[in-house]
């Protein structure tokens, strides 16, 4: 697997794999109402790890992508009145501002949780949002690969790429993926221009 497109299929499969099972095996495509408390903890863990590996898999499909300048935009003026904006007019509202977030020292006791399931719906909202990005990872990539084509121009300094912790305790696949994940992103961002 020398060939870095080779690494990006096997890791891109890999972690497809991973994301569908994860959520299969809590049986989140059921969309259950509750689910037990361990079994959401443990999901949640999952799902936060594999979260990491597929940001950085879109990072690195990123940083390969040759993207062509953009044509530059005629700018607008905020401070120049619209035509359009000649017929405005305001309208009272009946409804009060929304409030602020009370200060802690205004909120009662703390209650302890209760026991029993938990509602299942954050969590098949972030399975949602996970499988999302993965049918639609060409354009998130060429997004980003645009805001690191910004951040460049601007002389921003290259991102730090740790390993991810505790990669012992994942299964072999994932681990391997990790890995080289953060091998190639090391490498990758070495054509960074050097900002110090």
């Amino acid at each position: 697997m020398t060939d870095r497109t080779d690494f990006l299929s096997h890791a891109w499969h890999t972690l497809v794999r991973a994301i569908a099972e994860t959520g299969v095996r809590a049986g989140l495509y059921k969309t259950p109402e509750t689910i037990a408390k361990s079994v959401n903890r443990k999901v949640r863990a999952e799902l936060k790890r594999l979260a990491v590996l597929l940001r950085r898999l879109i990072f690195l499909m990123a940083l390969q992508m040759d993207l062509t300048p953009l044509t530059p935009r005629p700018g607008s003026n905020y401070y120049e009145p619209k035509k359009e904006d000649a017929e405005y007019r305001y309208i009272f509202t009946m409804v009060p501002a929304p409030s602020r977030p009370c200060p802690h020292f205004m909120k009662g006791p703390v209650t302890v949780p209760l026991r029993g399931p938990v509602p299942a719906a954050p969590l098949i909202a972030r399975w949602q949002a996970m499988l999302d990005t993965l049918k639609h990872h060409k354009r998130r990539a060429k997004c980003l690969a645009r805001t690191i084509q910004r951040w460049q121009t601007a002389g921003e300094a290259r991102p730090h790429v740790p390993p991810i912790p505790h990669a012992h305790r994942l299964p072999a696949a994932i681990a391997l993926v990790s890995g080289g994940l953060t091998v190639q992103l090391i490498d990758a961002l070495k054509r960074w221009p050097d900002s110090s």
